[in-house]
């Protein structure tokens, strides 16, 4: 009797531990439930993200990219990458064709959704053979990108639908506090002649209202011959042009040669893509990129 009793007791103490077990299966699956992962491409949308997203509780937003990859349309996607995106419920992309992954993503993860932020962008810069994805360097595009996101994340997770409204919208206050701080400069760009050497900044120049001609080179393969550099001399002699726009971190050798034969003047600029994991990292760089160009109001 007394081994039966043991046994009997065994038996439901390993039941009662199969339950226990279970139990604990079942909130952790419930808790997962109640929390929400936003994955971002890169840089810029990181940043974005983090400022419709981040601070509300059971919300994660992570990077895809290091902050300092640069453009993601020059990106060796990886397994690495996968797992940063493993579990996510949504990817927010720049889109514009800038990421060429989706493919390989939805592959894996089927049931992520894929938020393009520049739908509904109508004046990205084309130069006849592409579009130029780098919208986010206007300030109108940009907005449209908060609000694109914001939408599509109420969407996808509608328990926090109205924490991403609030977010969104004192971030696009942010953002038009920044275009009325530097109304004056972007006032004196407006029909101005450049040289753009960074396919990260024609948007620029369209939000400002800038004449420019561009020459590729971030995705080029090939070197400017030197015909090419005496077409471009010649063409900005020709149109007056009188400022040669850089990224930041760039090789400027072409620009200052180009510089030393036109009198023109070389701007570096910030193009947002790279910088500190910030909420106002991009207030900050667009800010900087004025600050720069102040001298032109002169």
């Amino acid at each position: 009797m007394n081994i039966f009793k043991k046994t009997i007791a065994t038996v439901t103490l390993c039941a009662m531990a199969l339950s226990l077990s279970a139990c604990r299966s079942t909130a952790e699956n419930l808790l997962a439930k109640d929390s929400f992962k936003i994955c971002c491409s890169f840089y810029p949308m990181y940043v974005m993200t983090m400022n419709i997203a981040g601070g509300i509780d059971g919300v994660e937003v992570v990077s895809m990219s290091d902050p300092n990859m640069g453009c993601i349309h020059d990106h060796v996607f990886s397994t690495e990458d996968l797992k940063k995106i493993e579990g996510a419920d949504v990817f927010v992309e720049n889109g514009l064709e800038l990421e060429v992954f989706n493919d390989e993503i939805l592959a894996a993860y089927p049931d992520v959704k894929i938020i393009d932020a520049s739908a509904n962008v109508k004046d990205a810069y084309d130069d006849g053979d592409e579009v130029n994805g780098h919208v986010w360097t206007s300030i109108d595009d940009y907005e449209l990108q908060i609000t694109n996101v914001c939408i599509e994340l109420q969407k996808a997770d509608p328990a926090h639908a109205e924490q991403y409204k609030t977010n969104a919208a004192v971030y696009l206050e942010k953002i038009d506090a920044l275009r009325s701080d530097n109304a004056d400069v972007i006032a004196s760009l407006n029909g101005v002649g450049a040289l753009v050497l960074d396919e990260t900044l024609p948007s620029f120049c369209i939000y400002t209202g800038m004449d420019f001609i561009t020459v590729e080179t971030d995705h080029e393969n090939e070197a400017l011959s030197a015909g090419d550099i005496a077409d471009i001399i010649s063409e900005m002699n020709e149109k007056g042009i009188t400022l040669i726009f850089v990224g930041a971190g760039e090789d400027t050798a072409m620009a200052d040669a180009i510089a030393a034969e036109t009198g023109a003047t070389v701007y570096t600029l910030n193009t947002c893509m790279t910088g500190n994991e910030e909420e106002n990292a991009y207030i900050d760089q667009m800010n900087e990129n004025f600050e720069v160009l102040s001298d032109i109001i002169g």
